[in-house]
């Protein structure tokens, strides 16, 4: 379900940054709706494991 959901998501997103280049029309919250998207996919990813966050102290 996710996979269908970030490809109607980037399908839209294309589609609203066609329509911006070629002047159609303006759309001030395209950079917000691409910082939301950002975010919410960074704080999808899995936490680090225990063995991750000793390597990265001990380095």
């Amino acid at each position: 379900m996710k996979t269908a959901s970030r490809t109607l998501q980037i399908l839209a997103l294309s589609a609203c940054f066609a329509a911006q280049m070629h002047g159609t029309f303006s759309m001030p919250g395209v950079r917000q709706a691409l910082r939301t998207i950002e975010s919410a996919s960074s704080q999808s990813a899995l936490p680090p494991t225990v063995a991750e966050i000793a390597k990265a102290l001990a380095a």
